[in-house]
């Protein structure tokens, strides 16, 4: 691969000195690189990088930050047939795996095309309100449906495949792939799946009964979740969360569903240590 783009967030990348330094290094090889910064510099949040911005011809994007910039560019690029590979400036790294020490190995190594390709999992979900599609947004990691800032709990009617799962009264209910289970679902106890797997992990966050856990489910699982009454009716503090930056804020009575989305997003691993020694090394004793 000699044509790429690289998505930097300026926070874990000062100055952008490390994206351009990727950048000289790439050109200087004779490959091709556009360079963008998903943090807006007026407001400070993050910023969509618009795909019609990439040249058409791209075949890589590389995210310099942590697993939550790669996270947003896979969300920003769907519509994209790119691959994707992370350069940690972050924490834990699960998506992120370069090291901004090893940027030059890498890239040597996409140029050669030495590597491989995971294709992760995607969920699409929809908020519907008296019938109609008020939000929507695609997932690599999860959907939460959370008490937000109410701090009773809340209750949600879960239904798989138009048969109800069961009533849950909890802080909320995250909706994960197999990419999302070290996420979110992993801090509030759920399984660790696979990342090439496909499934739907579904764990409620600190639910109000002694019987509630995680539950695996298939990818051609279809979920809707219906919104039970706020303690007080006109005082509405619940909201969805798609990867943790999109908010859409949610009221009695909607629903949100949740299904595999058609597109799924391409990592290049150039790694071949296991997955497994991953979760060792990043979360093991």
């Amino acid at each position: 691969m000699k044509k790429y783009a690289i998505i930097t967030n300026k926070y874990k990348d000062e100055k952008e000195q490390l994206a351009r330094q990727i950048s000289d290094y790439i050109v200087a090889k004779g490959g091709e690189c556009s360079l963008f910064n998903n943090v807006d510099d007026e407001t400070g949040e993050y910023r969509i990088v618009n795909h019609m911005d990439l040249p058409e011809d791209v075949e890589c994007v590389i995210t310099v930050g942590g697993d939550g910039t790669l996270l947003h560019a896979a969300k920003d690029l769907k519509s994209k047939d790119v691959v994707f590979i992370g350069v940690n400036k972050g924490t834990l790294g699960f998506l992120a795996e370069i090291h901004q020490d090893q940027m030059e190995e890498a890239v040597d190594r996409l140029f050669a095309d030495d590597f491989h390709v995971e294709s992760r999992m995607m969920l699409e979900g929809e908020v519907i309100r008296q019938g109609k599609v008020v939000y929507s947004g695609n997932v690599l990691n999860e959907i939460v449906i959370h008490r937000g800032g109410d701090f009773a709990v809340t209750t949600l009617d879960v239904f798989v495949n138009n048969q109800l799962l069961g009533k849950y009264k909890a802080d909320g209910i995250i909706l994960a792939t197999p990419t999302g289970s070290t996420a979110y679902n992993l801090s509030a106890g759920g399984p660790v799946a696979m990342p090439d797997s496909k499934m739907i992990l579904l764990t409620p966050i600190c639910p109000h009964t002694i019987g509630n856990m995680s539950i695996i489910f298939s990818k051609k699982d279809v979920f809707e979740i219906c919104v039970g009454q706020a303690k007080h009716p006109k005082i509405e503090r619940r909201n969805v969360s798609f990867d943790g930056d999109s908010i859409f804020d949610i009221i009695s009575g909607d629903i949100i569903r949740v299904r595999k989305a058609k597109e799924e997003t391409k990592i290049a691993k150039l790694d071949d240590s296991s997955f497994l020694q991953a979760i060792k090394d990043k979360i093991g004793d």
